[in-house]
């Protein structure tokens, strides 16, 4: 006899996200069907999850059509560029940041789904068309250090080249391979504090 067929449903929708096998899907539903009180709470936060949208202005997670950083008294010449929406939550933690921030999304390269680059991509075309009509006198690029987020950081240098914006980098306080989501706060802040023109 079979899985119910929701289940089957569920376990592939799971064994596509990031970091789970059709396995690991099987042990996430293993551990929620064993826990209910535990998913119960999921379920609930969930469902106030799916309210945001990207903001429409940097892509963060936003309930109207800009998000608290867009929306709030934050400095608005400088942008720092991050993969994701909690990469931007935990530099803005961690450095002293009042500036604005925009997210990728991902990477130009390192995937072979085409319609993420794709939407990467369309996300810097947007990006380079606030700098032409917004005064932005700074973008810091604030990809991880893998060879993915180098290309990327790269590619958008490269985007930006014939525009008077400065591009900057965080300073190499980090290995290659690193990623910026999850580095401590000390080397965070030292990097970007010693940022320096991207060449």
């Amino acid at each position: 006899m079979s899985l119910p067929k929701p289940i089957i449903e569920l376990r592939k929708l799971i064994a596509k996200m990031p970091g789970f096998s059709e396995r690991g899907a099987e042990r996430f539903l293993d551990w929620w069907w064993k826990h209910n009180r535990e998913t119960e709470d999921l379920l609930k936060e969930w469902k106030e999850f799916i309210k945001y949208k990207p903001c429409r202005k940097c892509f963060y997670f936003a309930l109207d059509n800009l998000c608290d950083f867009c929306n709030s008294d934050r400095e608005t010449n400088k942008i720092c560029v991050v993969n994701s929406d909690f990469s931007a939550a935990h530099f803005d933690k961690e450095t002293g940041y009042k500036g604005l921030y925009f997210i990728l999304g991902g990477d130009v390269v390192g995937t072979r789904n085409i319609k993420s680059v794709e939407s990467v991509k369309k996300r810097i075309i947007f990006l380079r068309e606030r700098v032409l009509k917004e005064k932005i006198s700074e973008i810091i690029i604030s990809t991880d250090f893998t060879s993915s987020g180098e290309a990327t950081a790269l590619y958008i240098k490269d985007f930006l080249k014939d525009t008077a914006v400065v591009t900057t980098r965080l300073a190499r306080g980090f290995h290659t391979g690193d990623s910026l989501g999850y580095s401590d706060p000390i080397t965070l802040r030292k990097a970007f504090e010693n940022r320096a023109d991207f060449k």
